[in-house]
């Protein structure tokens, strides 16, 4: 890790010259502090604790970062409506938003909007790198994590209420005279879907019923569609399929056209998310609505209080969720 001395020596500078142009102290020529700061970017260093005149000087930025993964951020359904969320409470307290994609094959690099301090806090959404986020420890930065992929106890965190969310729609289709009840998802290497098949486990449990593996189908991304086919084809298939989220689900409607069954009278089906499309399937498609852009709201707000001074508390925020009943279940 670089350190003063390390910037002193290569500046040809004291230990105290490079202190003073780091806190942006008057009595250290321009030419000296900028030599002084470029050496220190170029080595990477960041201090222990930032000086508020230099390095905690307001920005009026706030940055903003996604992983890309399998599909644009633009056409994500779910992170689309996140971002707005996001924007339209920056705008609303006069923020810029500076929006960052970190690369599926992330090496280790820090965005150089973080590296140079441009922005006055950052909000990190969905699934990110365990390296990139132990990265920003090191950065003494304002971080605000919202549906975090993994768990991050020592970040101010927005969270979906995804396990009591998964526990009202078992319950439901149990409501409806279910009693086989599949589960897909993608990899429950991510938080969001590991909560989910916890509600599904919870729920089973309260009802007395009995978990039945082969009823579990997870892992890899838009899978539904083969996760769905492999529960059609078994000998005791299950009445109704309980997805982790909506584009599995949607995945799955098509597989259940193609073996020439029909939902809701073959086989019902619940998703999660209430993307757009959920409303536009054949039929409408009954889900748990999560509030999108209130996540990215509450993300900003959050962030600007600790910007602001208002707290220095680590907080988690639990997002409520919504039962959203339409036409891809049927009574068994």
């Amino acid at each position: 890790m670089t350190k003063i001395k390390d910037i002193a020596k290569a500046a040809n500078v004291s230990l105290s010259t490079v202190s003073k142009a780091l806190n942006n102290r008057r009595d250290v020529s321009e030419e000296t502090r900028n030599r002084v700061l470029e050496i220190a970017h170029e080595l990477d260093f960041v201090p222990r604790s930032l000086s508020k005149n230099y390095y905690r000087k307001k920005t009026e930025n706030i940055g903003v970062i996604f992983c890309r993964e399998y599909q644009p951020l633009s056409s994500n359904p779910f992170y689309s409506r996140v971002l707005e969320g996001i924007e339209a409470e920056l705008t609303i307290n006069g923020y810029n938003l500076i929006l960052h994609l970190l690369p599926e094959d992330y090496k280790g690099e820090s965005p150089k909007m973080l590296k140079d301090h441009t922005v006055d806090g950052v909000i990190l959404v969905g699934s990110l790198d365990r390296e990139f986020v132990n990265q920003l420890r090191k950065l003494n930065m304002y971080v605000v994590m919202v549906d975090p992929k993994i768990d991050v106890g020592d970040f101010n965190q927005v969270l979906i209420d995804n396990e009591q969310g998964a526990f009202s729609a078992i319950q439901y289709l149990i409501n409806k005279g279910h009693k086989k009840i599949g589960f897909i998802s993608g990899a429950l290497e991510r938080l969001s879907f590991r909560q989910r098949y916890s509600g599904y486990l919870k729920a089973l449990k309260y009802n007395n019923l009995s978990l039945r593996k082969d009823y579990v189908k997870t892992g890899g991304l838009e899978r539904g569609y083969d996760h769905m086919s492999k529960l059609i084809n078994l000998k005791n298939r299950p009445t109704a399929v309980f997805a982790a989220n909506d584009i599995n689900a949607i995945y799955g409607y098509k597989a259940v056209k193609d073996h020439k069954l029909n939902i809701p009278d073959d086989i019902s089906v619940v998703g999660f998310d209430d993307i757009d499309l959920a409303k536009m399937t054949t039929p409408p498609l009954t889900t748990i609505r999560v509030y999108k852009e209130e996540m990215g709201s509450i993300g900003v707000r959050n962030l600007l209080r600790l910007i602001q001074g208002e707290t220095k508390q680590v907080a988690t925020t639990i997002i409520p969720i919504r039962l959203i009943e339409r036409e891809s279940v049927k009574k068994s």
